[in-house]
């Protein structure tokens, strides 16, 4: 976002109080980052009372509220329409949403309420503006809640397809993804990434939890041991892949014997990094209304413990 701005004149201000342009780029996942977010605009507003500022909220959170006084709530792309200097890309990195909303109804998420149902954009359209930014040596990201489910509505072409026709594109770039779900990551794209080198070797798939209990309970779809099975092949074809991962901690009905699973399956897998979180309750999901809420001291905990046994396998990887 700061290059794209700078890329039409914009400088970057040395601390946010002196700046006549206020970004926040919010995400409504978690409750503490809503709930931080929304401290820290109305910092802002209550800033621009005595400073001549224009603030804009884009991200999940300008599809979820209104904030009174903020001058411009959307999409990002909308908001530099506005500015009138277009959609403009710059510097090492670039991204291309190839779909949005998501179906899967992960029982802590707010994103099917937030985003709505998954909608793929057609593959023409992606590939025109893949071709548009990539060479110079670049990354492009393809962007989506969840890019394995990438369906062409005009041709029916699935995710795989789309790499398949992107990669023909000439250039020297690299590709890389995010988001994936570990049910729909298939054996399929995995022999595709094997057989070409212009995807980068980093793949980020959400674990969650090692206990199949709480898997289920989350409603993600697969079990540990099919999720397990996913990496080793994984490893297996992909020589040299980097796998990261998120992991939630104290989730409702979590038992210590349940987390304690889910510190084998992190021993046993090995991830070269984890993203790792308390569990954060979120209003309007299903497990906010679940039975056997933990402690938040306990999820702490049980997160911290985590933390440093990954930093620990971590290491090996450096």
């Amino acid at each position: 976002m700061a290059l794209s701005l700078e890329a039409a004149g914009f400088t970057r201000a040395d601390k946010w109080e002196n700046a006549d342009l206020i970004v926040f780029n919010t995400c409504c996942i978690r409750n503490t980052a809503e709930q931080k977010i929304v401290s820290h605009i109305g910092n802002a507003l209550r800033h621009k009372k005595a400073h001549p500022v224009t603030i804009a909220v884009v991200g999940c959170l300008a599809k979820r509220k209104k904030f009174p006084g903020v001058d411009y709530t959307g999409d990002w792309e909308g908001f530099l329409r506005e500015l009138g200097i277009g959609v403009m890309r710059s510097g090492v990195g670039n991204s291309v949403i190839i779909m949005q909303g998501c179906q899967n109804f992960c029982s802590y998420c707010i994103v099917p309420y937030v985003r709505g149902r998954e909608i793929s954009r057609p593959s023409d359209e992606i590939e025109k503006e893949f071709r548009e930014l990539c060479g110079g040596g670049k990354t492009v990201w393809l962007l989506g809640q969840n890019v394995n489910s990438y369906k062409c509505p005009k041709t029916g072409i699935g995710f795989v397809g789309l790499l398949e026709k992107l990669c023909k594109s000439n250039g020297d770039y690299r590709i890389n993804f995010l988001s994936s779900h570990p049910k729909d990551f298939s054996h399929e794209l995995v022999d595709f990434i094997a057989k070409n080198e212009r995807i980068e070797r980093n793949i980020h798939l959400p674990m969650q939890s090692g206990c199949n209990k709480t898997l289920a309970a989350m409603n993600r779809k697969y079990t540990i041991e099919q999720y397990e099975e996913k990496i080793k092949y994984l490893r297996e074809k992909v020589r040299g892949v980097c796998v990261t991962t998120d992991i939630i901690c104290g989730f409702p009905g979590e038992s210590e014997g349940d987390f304690l699973q889910t510190v084998q399956a992190v021993k046993r897998i090995k991830f070269n990094a984890a993203f790792i979180f308390p569990y954060s309750r979120r209003s309007g999901t299903k497990a906010d209304r679940m039975d056997g809420q933990i402690d938040m001291a306990v999820k702490k905990k049980r997160a911290t413990e985590l933390i440093i046994l990954q930093r620990e396998i971590s290491k090996n990887y450096k």
